[in-house]
């Protein structure tokens, strides 16, 4: 115990503390760089103790405020054992708060999230949050509290007087803003800008007027303006459009339908065109000489001729009358005795035109078409006469030749030559002599004669046979079976078809002839 009492009290504790280890390390506090807060609502600015590998016991946490104005002073402490304290001095301090308490000594993550309500200008600054721990150290971060405003934006119109002299034309307004809007112009006009500050409806905002100035001219009448407002407020810049007015005193000229005004024509007119701002108010018709001719009615915007005569034919003025001021502009007319027939001869043309461009096509075409079809037949002539044959001689393939009608068709009888001198018929046609030759039908296959019919129609007092029949080396009555071996079909091959088919219009095709 004396050696326990002769230690530092430090040292002692360190000894007697089983939780801490030996060796201190460094802690870290976890803080955003920058808070937005809307000026008159709740912020709060968060703080946390993150601790290393060794558990630390919190002694103390403090909140500093630095500005420009009062420096850097203490606003808020909280104690584990104590609880929250804020100081009694200084403005605003009772709108301060803690957000959570619940985290006592020896947590190894510690809650220090300051409350601050009602939020004003005066809080913008720079906070500090500061642990003091055991045996960590201390450890601090530190946040910028920005206060912000949305601000209400308008454009205001104004109608002014033409003149040289530059006014303003239009206004941008935003007012009660915090930071100051900033404001710009876009428009077609070669206008420019140029802004006021001041103090807004609510403390510590900011009203900001731009100003859109220029030469008021009476082009500019009826032009847009765009007045673009940015804030960190809005998540996208507003765009408001303003229509500038100037008041200019009428600006006049004499229009009419044609001017084709000739001795005769009725129903003519004059209009008198005015612009201005504001709109015109009286109109007022007269001639070089004074007055109006009397064929001639003034009707306000226009003037109209029922008849046109010789009198038309002079200079006619207009006056436009507004607030500002009158406006004139003249017209001369010049009268013909007859109308001019030009403009009809310029349609005339243009139709002709037309339909001469459709005729030159037309040609053109039929042209082409033409040089075409020459030119193939100068192919064709071109050709080699081998060719020519080719083409015209028959077709490769041989055709069947025709089927005859035996039917239809009275065949004559036909000699075959068996020999130089004699001719034998092969076959004789069987005929009824009760029946005329020409109603006579020709022999069908089941009716054709037998051999015993045919022998007795041949003649009695035949001849030896030809020398044709020796050199076959067949006796006669070889010969004669010979012929009834012949199939009948055949027989009628022996007639004479070129004889037997004249008249018939039989047409037989080259190609049979090969």
């Amino acid at each position: 115990m004396a050696l326990a009492s002769s230690l530092p009290l430090p040292l002692l504790l360190l000894l007697l503390s089983p939780r801490l280890k030996a060796t201190p390390q460094s802690i870290h506090v976890k803080l955003p760089s920058v808070v937005h807060g809307l000026l008159g609502k709740d912020v709060q600015l968060p703080c946390h103790l993150v601790p290393g590998e060794v558990e630390v016991q919190v002694s103390q946490v403090t909140w500093l405020r630095q500005n420009q104005t009062s420096g850097t002073m203490s606003i808020a402490v909280y104690h584990p054992t104590h609880g929250a304290g804020f100081p009694s001095t200084g403005p605003g301090m009772e709108r301060l708060a803690f957000v959570s308490q619940n985290q006592g000594p020896g947590s190894e993550f510690f809650n220090a999230t300051l409350l601050i309500r009602d939020l004003r200008g005066e809080d913008e600054a720079n906070y500090t949050c500061e642990f003091a721990t055991f045996p960590g150290g201390n450890g601090k971060g530190t946040t910028l509290l920005r206060v912000l405003a949305e601000p209400k934006s308008h454009v205001e119109p104004y109608e002014v007087v033409s003149g040289p002299d530059p006014v303003t034309m239009a206004s941008c307004v935003s007012s009660g803003g915090r930071p100051p809007a900033r404001i710009s112009w876009s428009s077609p006009l070669a206008g420019q800008s140029h802004e006021t500050r001041t103090e807004g409806p609510v403390s510590d905002t900011f009203t900001v007027t731009s100003h859109f100035t220029m030469v008021p001219m009476a082009q500019a009448n009826g032009k847009k303006a765009i007045c673009k407002v940015e804030h960190e407020t809005l998540r996208e810049p507003a765009l408001l459009s303003v229509t500038l007015g100037v008041k200019y005193r009428p600006k006049v000229s004499i229009s009419s339908p044609d001017d084709d005004w000739y001795v005769g024509r009725t129903e003519a007119s004059l209009k008198c065109d005015a612009q201005s701002n504001p709109e015109p108010t009286a109109y007022n018709w007269s001639t070089v000489s004074g007055s109006l001719p009397s064929t001639a009615v003034s009707q306000g915007v226009k003037l109209t001729f029922p008849t046109v005569d010789w009198s038309v034919n002079t200079t006619f003025i207009c006056q436009a009358t507004n607030a500002l001021g009158t406006g004139w502009a003249n017209r001369t007319l010049h009268v013909k005795e007859s109308p001019d027939t030009a403009g009809a001869g310029a349609t005339g043309g243009i139709i002709g035109g037309i339909i001469a461009a459709i005729i030159a096509l037309a040609v053109a075409a039929t042209a082409i078409l033409i040089c075409r079809q020459q030119r193939k037949e100068e192919e064709l002539r071109g050709r080699p006469e081998e060719e020519e044959d080719e083409l015209e001689g028959p077709p490769a393939y041989k055709p069947p030749p025709p089927k005859m009608k035996l039917e239809e068709q009275e065949m004559p009888s036909q000699l075959f030559t068996l020999g130089s001198s004699e001719h034998i018929p092969l076959k004789t046609p069987f005929v009824e002599h009760s029946i005329s030759a020409p109603e006579q039908e020709m022999p069908r296959y089941h009716e054709l004669p037998t051999l015993e019919e045919r022998a007795s129609a041949l003649p009695l007092h035949l001849e030896e046979p030809s020398d044709a029949a020796g050199e076959e080396g067949l006796p006669l009555e070889d010969n004669e079976d010979y012929l009834d071996k012949v199939n009948p079909i055949y027989d009628t091959l022996a007639y004479n078809t070129a004889e037997a088919y004249q008249g018939k219009g039989f047409v037989m095709s080259r190609a049979m002839y090969v």
